[in-house]
């Protein structure tokens, strides 16, 4: 794989995400059970793309941007995460286990970062929209539609940008932080994949647990734990 096309490529991808989001289309590319298998698919990793979205979607799920509220990019950072991921891989710089959790870890620091440029890029189009409504007063509509684009393009090259940046950085340190794991460790880092799941769950579980509806969710999940107890037992 030739790192030049594919940093190109994990851009492009990346500014299509943030556009995405909230600036642009909205078809749900932006989520990561959509984008990682994506990545997967484009540089021939598909399972590795399909286990990244599925462990980086759910706890994102409840990050929900409402008025001037929001999280953070958690949707960048599993882009990143995925792409480093399957180029780790292919280095064969440790196991693939190990190398998936770390590229997680390292997504939730590109998340985080997303959160001040994503504050910059709604400082700029406030003022984008001053210029809209300037437009609109006058009956400019082709600066209203440019005003628009341009809105757009500011939040493609943030997302670009970071993501272009921060897998720069992580193929330089990663391979360094992962070599430092002893691949005996492997079947350690393999639970906690599981234990990421189960992050997911319990975060999607918060946004339908209260106290009329816990237990629609508490008795099925004690009846199972029941049936599986008993088969154990006489079987």
């Amino acid at each position: 794989m030739e790192l030049f096309p594919e940093v190109l490529m994990i851009s492009l991808i990346g500014g299509l995400v943030a556009g995405d989001t909230a600036s642009g289309w909205q078809i749900m590319i932006s989520q990561p059970i959509v984008a990682c298998p994506i990545i997967g698919l484009i540089f021939g990793h598909p399972e590795i793309g399909l286990i990244m979205g599925i462990l980086l979607e759910l706890p994102w799920l409840i990050n929900i941007p409402t008025g001037g509220v929001h999280g953070s990019e958690g949707n960048l950072g599993a882009v990143v995460a995925t792409a480093l991921s399957i180029y780790l891989v292919e280095l064969n710089v440790n196991t693939e286990n190990i190398i998936i959790i770390i590229a997680i870890m390292y997504s939730l620091i590109v998340s985080r970062i997303g959160i001040y440029l994503v504050d910059y890029v709604r400082k700029v189009n406030l003022m984008l929209n001053y210029s809209a409504d300037r437009a609109a007063i006058q009956g400019n509509v082709k600066k209203i539609t440019w005003l628009n684009i341009m809105g757009f393009i500011y939040t493609f090259l943030m997302g670009s940008g970071l993501v272009g940046i921060s897998f720069l950085l992580g193929i330089v340190f990663l391979p360094l932080l992962a070599k430092f794991v002893h691949p005996d460790f492997d079947s350690a880092f393999g639970i906690a994949k599981y234990g990421l799941l189960g992050l997911g769950f319990g975060a999607v579980a918060t946004l339908f647990i209260n106290k009329e509806t816990k237990w629609y969710l508490l008795i099925p999940l004690f009846v199972g734990v029941l049936i599986l107890s008993l088969n154990s037992i006489f079987n």
